[in-house]
């Protein structure tokens, strides 16, 4: 993931990953570090989050405390305008239309394009990971399998949501497959219904 990290211009999650595991998204390795700065980034990649609704604590979350950058927010136009206004005191906001179930994710692409981010590393969850595929916006999927089982219909997964209708689905080709420690398996996958950009 370090490595994932340190190649992005931007890390991209929903709100539930904000609200529900408050993670940094940041590159720690000083070898990683080393390698932004030697390929002209800056020593960490932006973050990103998506929210239809806004119902995150961005007050209370690290990614929105004495970051680089300051994080951008991608959600639709409709929110009131001192709710908005609250949340710039913190963030940079990537406004959008609102769609049937959450904002509009190419418009959204676009955009982030437009401010130079190029190499967008998509992080979570299951939902934002779903849409994004739904949309042909990944063009390269990793996956890595541990050697653990979790159970139950509460169980994290790499996609969920709506789901594909019946004779619809992703194509994927593998690229990679590596082995790691802990007989961990490391599998990079490219993305065949990815719309070309």
């Amino acid at each position: 993931m370090e490595e994932l990290r340190s190649q992005a211009d931007a890390v991209i999650i929903g709100a539930a990953t904000v609200r529900d595991e408050n993670p940094r998204l940041r590159v720690s390795s000083p070898k990683w570090i080393e390698a932004r700065r030697l390929a002209g980034r800056t020593s960490q990649p932006r973050a990103v989050i998506v929210s239809r609704s806004l119902d995150f604590p961005w007050h209370e979350r690290d990614l929105f405390r004495g970051t680089e950058h300051r994080p951008l927010v991608i959600t639709h136009l409709d929110h009131p305008e001192s709710l908005l206004a609250d949340l710039q005191t913190v963030a940079d906001l990537v406004l959008v239309p609102a769609t049937e179930r959450g904002v509009d994710l190419n418009v959204a692409m676009d955009q982030l394009r437009r401010l130079e981010i190029q190499h967008l590393l998509l992080e979570g969850g299951g939902e934002l990971n779903f849409a994004m595929l739904a949309a042909g916006l990944i063009d390269e999927f990793y996956l890595t399998l541990c050697p653990l089982v979790f159970g139950g219909r509460m169980a994290p997964a790499a996609f969920s949501g709506q789901g594909f209708s019946a004779g619809e689905q992703a194509l994927l080709s593998l690229v990679s497959l590596r082995q790691g420690e802990n007989d961990r398996l490391f599998l990079r996958y490219r993305c065949l219904n990815a719309i070309p950009r």
